[in-house]
């Protein structure tokens, strides 16, 4: 009986660190987030494919096109992973499966997240920060953009893990 490939926590949680990290990194005008989807993926690819051939062949389907709104867009990267866990199981999911859901997600998720990071949490939180960032007397104080990088970066990392592990968890029933 052959080898049932399994992905652990840990993998996930690096491809989320790979993809929050360096989803903005290498844009370019032909792919523009393809790059930096290929490079999230590729710790889990490495441990699905060890065989250098299998993972190059792998690898080289997520250099496709790809654009979206980073943290909301995250669902589709625990998807993805999800399908390319089962895949090598035997799974029937296609490069043309896979890509056709990157393809099919990245333009609603990039508008959903652009409306709720840009049009809400980020509006609401600066206009708590620019409250907080003046005194009675009318000098400045340092509370203010303090709490607005802390509270956004918390904010925003929260969101953006708790979408990518919802997509992993809805795997292909999504």
């Amino acid at each position: 009986m052959a080898e049932v490939k399994k992905l652990s926590k840990h993998d996930v949680r690096m491809c989320y660190l790979n993809w929050t990290m360096f989803s903005h990194s290498c844009y370019n005008y032909e792919r523009l987030q393809a790059t930096s989807f290929a490079e999230a993926m590729g710790v889990i690819l490495k441990k699905l494919y060890p065989n250098k051939e299998d993972l190059g062949r792998e690898m080289g389907k997520h250099f496709v096109f790809f654009n979206t709104e980073p943290n909301t867009g995250g669902v589709i990267h625990g998807v993805v992973i999800a399908m390319e866990e089962q895949r090598p199981n035997g799974a029937p999911i296609s490069e043309d499966m896979i890509n056709g859901i990157k393809t099919g997600l990245m333009g609603p998720f990039a508008g959903v997240g652009d409306s709720i990071v840009q049009g809400i949490i980020t509006p609401v939180l600066l206009a708590v920060a620019l409250g907080m960032s003046q005194n009675a007397d009318g000098s400045g104080n340092p509370v203010g953009p303090i709490f607005y990088i802390v509270v956004e970066c918390v904010v925003i990392l929260a969101w953006g893990y708790s979408m990518f592990m919802y997509g992993y968890r809805l795997g292909t029933a999504a």
